[in-house]
């Protein structure tokens, strides 16, 4: 079957635009000319070979503005400060990662207490997959430690969403969701947006948890580790 393929926004491109089936089309969205906002169109597929042809795909778009970007490829760590729960010493920076060695529980963090409504993002790799390598948090009060966090439980095979209230999360924490995942050691990228009450947890892009919470409102980011390594990089925040 023959088909064809365009959209109804300039930026949005789909490639290849013809075919034949079964193929896969890879859909792009350029932001690089649009300023920050919410933007929607459409993938039209179309093929007389189809009962229901023009399909339309919807894709939702937005653009924010970037309030903080960091790959490591300084060598260093200078926008990061470490919680009072310490072990600066088993952090590290190589090779474009920021790493540490498993040694406990503590928190690399960054960020404006100002930070409300954002999409923070980063790439991780795992060590093994035993449990307790932490993650990540968001809204961090950053005089208090208190949050949303991500974790990861490898060994287990999910990933959780906390309310935690303060830094060291062996304190206490409440669970508000969890996901079923499989996990390796390669690079994976895990997402959180946060919108309002509006929480949403993303593991490679795919949507895995989408609840809603008004414990926390603002505040800045952590990289949250604990009793296996873990190494992060392309830590992005930005803003809805």
């Amino acid at each position: 079957m023959n088909w064809t393929g365009n959209t109804d926004s300039t930026w949005l491109t789909v490639n290849p635009t013809g075919g034949t089936a079964p193929t896969q089309v890879a859909v792009t969205a350029n932001s690089s000319t649009l300023s920050p906002g919410q933007y929607n169109g459409n993938v039209i597929l179309s093929s007389t070979g189809a009962t229901n042809t023009p399909l339309s795909v919807p894709v939702s778009f937005y653009v924010g503005t970037l309030l903080f970007n960091d790959n490591f490829s300084s060598g260093n760590s200078n926008n990061w400060t470490i919680s009072p729960l310490g072990h600066a010493a088993d952090w590290s920076v190589a090779n474009g990662f920021y790493s540490y060695d498993g040694a406990g529980a503590t928190q690399s963090y960054t960020g404006s207490q100002s930070w409300t409504d954002y999409s923070f993002s980063a790439d991780v790799k795992l060590s093994s997959v035993n449990n307790y390598p932490g993650g990540i948090r968001a809204r961090l009060n950053l005089t208090t430690g208190a949050g949303y966090a991500v974790w990861f439980y490898p060994g287990s095979g999910f990933i959780r969403l906390y309310s935690v209230g303060q830094w060291s999360i062996d304190s206490g924490f409440s669970t508000l969701a969890q996901a079923n995942m499989v996990f390796d050691t390669n690079v994976h990228n895990i997402r959180i947006d946060l919108h309002g009450t509006s929480i949403k947890v993303f593991y490679d892009n795919a949507q895995i948890i989408s609840i809603t919470d008004s414990t926390y409102t603002s505040g800045g980011i952590a990289l949250d580790v604990s009793s296996q390594p873990i190494q992060y990089t392309n830590v992005r925040v930005t803003s809805f």
